[in-house]
């Protein structure tokens, strides 16, 4: 329990102690000498019992790197930021209800002042302003969410929940960071469609997403890109040779591998991918992967 406060290594029975002394000076010194200096050292009283901020974020070291998961990860990993905004929602109101009790003991000790005959304005504020001070820094719970993964997971979800056609296998991958422990920390998401007999230059079609800025704030923007073997096979001239209407077809790549990235059009709602246009964006995805399959 002693790593759950903010300040010094002591335990339980001297904070509370400290505390406690800290206050009965304050009290003294607001009656014996001057408000403002008691009501600063009963304030003071209250930093030995100052605890952390609670916070599941993950200290991530910047050690970015894709691997190959199993299908149950993606799920996991949805359902972690499902639970986090469950827990986001439940704690939001901690802060505002800590307030509300500390007005309403502050409005407590102002009517015990006026009963003890204290019509000052600066020893009400004062001795309330004494009661905020948990309420404002103590304890505080901060939910971290993944923002990027947050925002790409539905275009995710819509094309996942979609049955593939018999001859073709889906790869998912992670992009994991490392936090202090070794452990890894999701940062990014793609998946790879991929023909179970593939032609001998393609490689696959990998599906991801980035993060626009709209006018309503960041949105998700996923699009695909064919991976070939090189430019001089058929695959690669079935992809670049592709028409498709409201989208952008855009050849590249070098000699040892070849790229075709498949784009909606960023112009209207093309700055966004809604998940009806993501499930749009993966029937071209197999239907390039059905032609390549027939030159295999």
């Amino acid at each position: 329990m002693q790593d759950d406060f903010r300040f010094w290594r002591l335990g339980l029975g001297s904070r509370l102690a400290l505390s406690a002394g800290l206050f009965a000076v304050g009290a003294f010194l607001e009656v014996a000498l001057f408000v403002p200096l008691g009501a600063a050292v009963a304030i003071l009283g209250w930093s030995p019992l100052a605890l952390r901020r609670a916070t599941n974020k993950p200290d991530d070291q910047g050690l970015d790197g894709w691997r190959p998961v199993p299908m149950a990860e993606i799920d996991r990993l949805d359902d972690s930021l499902r639970e986090s905004k469950k827990l986001k929602r439940k704690t939001s109101g901690t802060g505002a209800l800590a307030t509300f009790i500390a007005i309403g003991v502050g409005i407590m000790v102002i009517f015990f002042a006026k009963g003890e005959g204290r019509t000052d304005i600066a020893f009400y504020l004062l001795n309330a302003l004494a009661f905020f001070v948990p309420a404002v820094f103590f304890g505080r719970v901060a939910v971290f969410t993944p923002f990027d993964i947050d925002k790409k997971m539905p275009c995710f979800r819509a094309i996942l929940a979609e049955a593939l056609p018999p001859d073709i296998a889906i790869a998912p991958y992670i992009c994991f960071d490392k936090d202090a422990r070794g452990a890894g920390i999701p940062q990014d998401l793609r998946v790879m469609y991929e023909l179970k007999r593939p032609p001998a230059d393609l490689v696959g079609i990998q599906v991801q997403a980035s993060i626009n800025n709209g006018p309503n704030g960041a949105v998700p923007y996923m699009y695909a890109v064919v991976l070939t073997k090189g430019k001089s096979g058929s695959s690669f001239k079935i992809a670049e040779r592709a028409k498709v209407r409201g989208y952008e077809i855009e050849p590249g790549g070098d000699e040892e591998y070849g790229t075709v990235v498949i784009r909606q059009k960023t112009g209207g709602s093309g700055y966004e991918t809604t998940p009806k246009e993501c499930v749009r964006l993966r029937e071209i995805c197999m239907k390039l992967l059905e032609e390549m399959g027939t030159k295999a």
